[in-house]
């Protein structure tokens, strides 16, 4: 378990650094990730994004489709992985170690949907308030699972440390 842990972090790894390759390639807008780092941005500036018809709407879909999904498969499934195991090496009940995949899956699925989410309204051209509530409410759920998966592998790599 712990190699298999090992290849999915240094895959995620490359995920990270060829999805920043390609998103620096189409320009500052892609390149930031604006939509998906932050919930905090008025929701007129995403819609005159979206309806702008600029060259960015298409270079983010590039980045978003291929990259970013094998960012979020690689590094929930590499969260997963190093907490299972730290679990074995910490002597865990078999039984029971499945529950520290829950937070990486969750991570995953939730940054899975506010992916689908902004790919909607990309190819839309077009979005309404609600749907970017609902695009900032995916963005926020991504950052509290992605924070509750991290936090989980922490405190497990931490407790090896200090047993």
């Amino acid at each position: 378990m712990v190699w298999l842990a090992m290849f999915l972090s240094l895959f995620a790894l490359a995920a990270h650094l060829a999805s920043k390759n390609e998103a620096e390639k189409h320009g500052d807008m892609v390149a930031a990730r604006r939509w998906e780092t932050s919930v905090f941005y008025r929701d007129d500036e995403l819609i005159g994004w979206l309806t702008s018809g600029a060259p960015s709407l298409s270079g983010y879909a590039r980045v978003l489709a291929p990259y970013d999904f094998a960012l979020l498969v690689s590094l929930g499934a590499a969260l997963a992985a190093v907490s299972l195991a730290a679990s074995e090496l910490l002597h865990f009940p078999a039984e029971g170690r499945w529950v520290l995949a829950l937070s990486p899956l969750a991570f995953s699925l939730s940054d899975f949907m506010e992916d689908r989410l902004l790919l909607r309204l990309i190819a839309a051209g077009r979005a309404t308030p609600a749907e970017i509530l609902g695009l900032k409410r995916a963005t926020l759920m991504k950052f509290v699972t992605l924070g509750a998966a991290a936090s989980q592998t922490f405190v497990l790599l931490l407790w090896i440390v200090v047993a």
